[in-house]
């Protein structure tokens, strides 16, 4: 199974866009879990300015992204 990590906040036109493209995308197969950008210092301090962020393992995947952007992003690592 593929876990993807989607770094946002929840006054952000963006990443309810990313989110939603996420939802259309998940399956048995990749599953995907939402971190508050506030939740951690080093996530704000790392991607303030940044967000919506796409994580996997140590990669990152920084908007602007589409569908197939994230689908090539999870197969890639």
């Amino acid at each position: 199974m593929s876990h993807l990590v989607l770094v946002k906040s929840s006054d952000c036109p963006l990443c309810d866009e990313a989110k939603s493209m996420l939802k259309d995308l998940t399956n048995d197969l990749v599953e995907f879990e939402e971190k508050d950008i506030y939740s951690a210092r080093e996530l704000h301090t790392k991607y303030w300015d940044k967000i919506p962020v796409l994580l996997k393992n140590d990669q990152e995947l920084l908007w602007p992204f589409d569908a197939n952007d994230i689908q090539k992003f999870n197969s890639l690592y």
